[in-house]
């Protein structure tokens, strides 16, 4: 059989479950795009450019929650995968890399297109294995099948993450006589929970039940409401403070929703009393630096990071990590609470800083409503008017930190690529999430990731609840924002990247709605049209145009308000 093991790719990958391929044109890849589509449930997507068809990907995957296949030609195309790999790396994100490549005998003897491809992710990638080029005999047949097999599962366990399977093919590359996909191996994993023996969560129990100040900090996370609901058990109950952020998607009153707001009120002087006795932290990326230069700085005698992922048994983000426990977060919490000791008297490390929090969210509501136009009355407006249900992604670096700002309905859910927290793909990645969600999608990002993100509109696969909100104010106004790069000669011209680029002509070119606001009135006006069904069917971009230096100046005023 012609290239069989392309056939025998495509009917593991459809015994698997695998439904989405994200490919990008090529020749090298051609015969796997041809076999591919004459599969009755893989389903294949277009996306020309590959830096951006990766982070396509990794926002269908993101939203799924399934493993989702890539597919691209050989040399360089191969490595614009390489920051969506990364991101889907340090995110727990599935995804299968199908990468076709030159025979290996080509490999360094001047043959186009052909690099180096094996192993080439291998800092950030789960696993990677190598096709045979053909398959004459029963061992080379099971061989295949194996290494299909075990590329697939190792998307999704032990942890999910990128696995890359390099595929060699040789010419002709069309000769391609194949009536139905061959009879192949099926390997199936089955995972198992990992359970503590009674000994071990006993030690855990009674240091947490003899502690007189617990912590907990949930990372980036998808909406989970059984963790949820046990974590509002260890707040109410037991008095622990539970500090998550926008994108570990845990709100409730009873938590401490927004962290950065509340460590304003805090002087160094304080520290000491809001340092727990015992941190638990599980998840992926936190957002605020405050609190990590903070818990640093004091040292929890105690920190347990709660993971399965072998990657992060040393996770020590606080420098003060004295356990790991490989196991689900939910079991582990779950254990805490049974046998646990309800607090019977009054919590002076919980009270601290919930009445620190209530009294933050008194002036950040003062502040914010006599703020003047600028990037923070962009975001209160926004948040104030965003839709049920809406999905929102949040562009690195500022729309992040400005989220973390305010109190968000529970209904509203965020994600971003916080993985590896760069701005190379975070449209694409919100324009991979909407294709595979029936809401609002909202991307908020800053000028500099738009821009540089422009392909992610190069897609017939964009869907009409996709709304971009682009506030532009310039350049990468976080550098004007974070201690260090004002004070510099070099920051407009090399680190902020001054610039006075608009995006109506990119809306233009790609059939997007295009809305603009330049002042309060036309934002109060353009808001709620932008976030309605478009006439046009299309996806929307309002573009907001704001002043750096007052937007900046705005903040900081913010933050002297909040500490006053």
């Amino acid at each position: 059989m012609s290239k069989e093991h392309i056939c025998r790719l495509a009917a593991i990958m459809e015994s698997k479950g695998i439904e989405q391929v994200v490919v990008s044109p090529g020749s090298r890849n051609a015969p796997v795009i041809i076999l591919f589509g004459r599969s009755n449930t893989l389903r294949m997507l277009s996306v020309a450019d590959e830096r951006s068809a990766g982070f396509f990907a990794l926002g269908l995957a993101m939203q799924s929650r399934k493993t989702v296949a890539l597919l691209c030609t050989s040399g360089s195309a191969v490595l614009n995968y390489a920051p969506a790999i990364a991101e889907a790396y340090y995110q727990n994100i599935p995804l299968l890399v199908l990468t076709a490549d030159r025979p290996i005998e080509l490999i360094d003897q001047g043959d186009s297109q052909t690099i180096r491809q094996t192993g080439v992710f291998s800092s950030y990638i789960r696993k990677s294995f190598n096709l045979p080029a053909t398959i004459t005999t029963e061992g080379e047949r099971w061989f295949t099948d194996r290494i299909i097999n075990e590329a697939i599962d190792r998307t999704c366990f032990p942890v999910p993450g990128p696995v890359q399977l390099n595929i060699p093919l040789d010419e002709p590359l069309y000769d391609l006589n194949v009536q139905e996909f061959p009879s192949v191996k099926i390997i199936n994993y089955i995972n198992g929970s990992v359970v503590m023996s009674d000994q071990s969560v006993e030690i855990f129990r009674e240091k947490w039940n003899s502690a007189s100040s617990r912590m907990v900090i949930a990372g980036q996370m998808y909406p989970d409401a059984e963790i949820k609901k046990a974590l509002v058990r260890l707040a109410e109950e037991q008095g622990t403070v539970v500090l998550t952020e926008t994108t570990s998607n845990l709100k409730h009153p009873s938590f401490i929703n927004c962290i950065d707001r509340t460590l304003a009120l805090i002087p160094p002087s304080k520290n000491k009393e809001h340092t727990p006795d015992i941190l638990i932290t599980f998840g992926g990326a936190v957002i605020s630096k405050k609190v990590k230069a903070m818990l640093r700085n004091m040292k929890p005698a105690n920190h347990w990071h709660i993971s399965t992922d072998p990657e992060q048994f040393h996770f020590d983000t606080y420098k003060s990590l004295t356990a790991t426990i490989n196991a689900d977060p939910l079991y582990f919490i779950s254990q805490l609470l049974t046998k646990g000791i309800k607090q019977s008297v009054e919590n002076s490390f919980f009270n601290n800083w919930h009445e620190t929090s209530a009294a933050t969210a008194v002036k950040h509501s003062t502040f914010a409503e006599k703020v003047p136009y600028g990037d923070f009355m962009v975001y209160h407006k926004a948040f104030q008017l965003l839709p049920p249900d809406t999905a929102v992604h949040l562009g690195n670096s500022t729309p992040v930190r400005y989220a973390q700002l305010f109190d968000h309905s529970e209904n509203i859910t965020f994600y971003g690529n916080r993985g590896t927290s760069g701005i190379d793909g975070c449209t694409s990645t919100a324009a991979g999430f909407a294709f595979n969600h029936n809401k609002l999608t909202l991307l908020i990002t800053g000028d500099i990731g738009f821009f540089y993100d422009s392909n992610a509109l190069w897609n017939h696969h964009l869907s009409s609840n996709l709304r971009i909100l682009l506030i532009n104010n310039g350049g990468g106004n976080i550098f004007r924002i974070i201690d260090g790069p004002a004070g510099h000669a070099e920051l407009e011209p090399f680190i902020e990247t001054r610039h006075d680029f608009r995006a109506k002509g990119i809306a233009a070119s790609f059939n997007i709605q295009y809305y603009l606001a330049e002042n309060e009135l036309e934002l109060n006006y353009q808001l709620p049209v932008f976030f309605g069904d478009q006439p046009s069917g299309r996806p929307a971009i309002l573009e907001v145009v704001t002043d750096n230096i007052l937007s900046a100046q705005t903040l900081k005023d913010y933050f002297s308000f909040l500490r006053s």
